[in-house]
């Protein structure tokens, strides 16, 4: 009797342990980065699992919790099945430090669902430099002859604070606490204006490239101004119209 007890629970053991053999696959260690989002690739035989449901498990047993299935978003946790390709995406978003551990992908099938582990890490990263760019299409942003510039950092944790700044002879300025730079005529003073873009975070601060604006014209029924990015080129707007250089 000792002796079956002992092979009972080491099948159930061995039950456990091991998913069905080539039925599910994914990357065994993945990383995200703390306040962005990550998408997890479980693999699976198309022509033999299109139609099950699949699932996203946290831990690493059969005894996992399920936090979101097919179709079943969780909040901040969704899959999305591609049954031609045979790949289940898993996204989480607004990584914090808890989500580090064991996950397992999964499918219902009858029987014994096969499962894959994968362990979540979670890095802290540094802000990278921020890029700008222009908001709105020419004709939208320059008939009432103001210009929208957005800046934003392509790699770092979240959350990153930006702050846009005219750069003086005397002290730099701080204009606003967002990421979004309005440029009309009513702001400019002066002939010439330097603004640019800090990114910070936890991690450090990362200034972006300078916007020159050159105003050529100001007037009570007309202003007419240039700007000037190095990595996007130049931009001419008036109350009449616009054009890219």
């Amino acid at each position: 009797m000792i002796f079956a007890n002992i092979m009972l629970w080491a099948s159930i053991l061995l039950i456990y342990s091991i998913p069905v053999s080539g039925a599910l696959w994914a990357e065994e260690n993945v990383t995200g980065i703390l306040g962005r989002a990550i998408t997890i690739s479980c693999h699976y035989e198309a022509r033999w699992y299109q139609s099950h449901m699949k699932y996203w498990c946290h831990g690493w047993t059969r005894l996992c919790q399920v936090i979101a299935m097919t179709n079943w978003p969780n909040g901040r946790i969704s899959i999305t099945d591609n049954k031609t390709q045979g790949i289940f995406l898993v996204t989480m978003k607004n990584l914090q430090w808890r989500d580090a551990g064991w996950y397992s992908c999964g499918m219902e099938i009858p029987g014994l669902d096969p499962m894959f582990n994968a362990k979540l890490h979670i890095s802290d990263e540094a802000v990278s430099v921020p890029g700008l760019r222009f908001l709105s299409q020419p004709n939208v942003s320059c008939s009432g002859g103001s210009v929208t510039v957005s800046c934003e950092s392509a790699r770092g944790s979240l959350p990153i604070h930006y702050t846009w700044s005219e750069k003086t002879p005397s002290q730099d300025s701080k204009i606003s606490d967002t990421n979004k730079l309005d440029l009309h005529c009513q702001s400019f003073t002066q002939q010439h204006h330097q603004y640019y873009c800090t990114a910070s975070h936890t991690q450090g601060t990362k200034p972006s490239e300078m916007v020159h604006v050159s105003v050529t014209n100001v007037a009570e029924k007309g202003c007419s101004y240039m700007i000037t990015i190095s990595s996007i080129g130049k931009i001419y707007t008036n109350t009449e119209s616009c054009r890219y250089f």
